[in-house]
């Protein structure tokens, strides 16, 4: 089942809210439940490496500044735990290891893009050296015009 990113009003919000925390059958807030599992320091890295191509141990290591290799095992193990990314061997000698979203893993493109627009656009000092906003939409159409001519 595919992620449908909702944009919904902050009255329709809390009405949603309001139904799903009224529920008899629920166990724990999903909110939680979601960064419990994404929100481990250097998961959402991993994530992102994956999300723009990144397939091998090394990779992840040379491009996620400050992580030990056996944190970045660690959290390979637990995504993959969770089902979110899968573990293929391609190469048994010499061994080679890839690692890929699952369709569950995919499923979370759209709330990271969400969350990283958010930053962009609401908090620019903390992300951009000039400290102006942007919208990644526009950054897309930019680039994706720069390529077309």
């Amino acid at each position: 089942m595919a992620l449908q990113v909702l944009s919904i009003d902050t009255k329709r919000g809390a009405e949603i809210l309001d139904e799903i925390y009224g529920m008899n059958e629920l166990k724990a807030c999903p909110l939680v439940n979601t960064f419990k599992i994404i929100g481990k320091r250097w998961t959402i890295q991993i994530l992102r490496e994956m999300f723009r191509g990144g397939k091998q141990f090394n990779r992840f290591h040379e491009n996620i500044k400050g992580i030990t290799p056996k944190m970045l095992s660690l959290r390979l193990k637990e995504l993959e735990n969770n089902k979110i990314i899968k573990r293929s061997i391609v190469s048994e000698s010499p061994i080679r290891v890839e690692y890929e979203l699952t369709d569950l893993g995919r499923e979370l493109g759209p709330l990271l893009l969400q969350a990283a627009a958010f930053s962009m656009r609401e908090f620019p000092r903390s992300i951009f050296k000039d400290g102006k906003p942007r919208d990644p939409i526009k950054i897309l159409a930019k680039s994706q015009a720069v390529a077309i001519r």
